[in-house]
């Protein structure tokens, strides 16, 4: 195990490493990290209920209402409550919201280009696909302690 417990030391601090220099190369914006991940998800899926925003986020409807609030304030998405049923409120990006996250999805894919470019193509293939395997396994194990 101490071949493992080492590997996984030095796994933390490669993370810790990229996650610094990405964070000072983040753009210049005022977005939480909880507020970026709402902005993303609407940009890939479109309008969506606030109930399922929160399930996404795994955080309570509170919490997403708390983000929500905060990001209708900036202009960057808009509320509409369901016809069908009032006690639904939908959220979806604004048009400056739209044009934000354009911008900001790719300055992120900039940044991902740059942070592996030192990668062989077949370097990539096997680190995307030893990175989906983990994410697979966390995402099993998170799954089995919902159970």
């Amino acid at each position: 195990m101490p071949q493992r417990d080492e590997a996984i030391d030095r796994l933390d601090a490669i993370f810790s490493r990229i996650g610094r220099l990405s964070r000072r190369r983040m753009p210049d914006d005022t977005l939480t990290f909880g507020q970026f991940a709402v902005l993303r998800m609407l940009f890939h899926q479109g309008p969506m209920a606030m109930g399922a925003i929160a399930e996404n986020l795994s955080i309570s409807l509170a919490g997403a209402t708390g983000i929500i609030d905060r990001l209708v304030n900036q202009g960057v998405v808009e509320r509409t409550r369901s016809r069908e049923d009032r006690r639904v409120v939908w959220v979806d990006l604004s048009e400056e919201g739209r044009e934000r996250m354009k911008r900001l999805q790719d300055e992120r894919h900039q940044q991902m280009r740059d942070l592996l470019k030192p990668l062989e193509a077949d370097e990539l293939e096997l680190l995307l696909r030893l990175l989906e395997r983990v994410a697979e396994g966390a995402e099993q194990e998170n799954g089995a302690a919902q159970s």
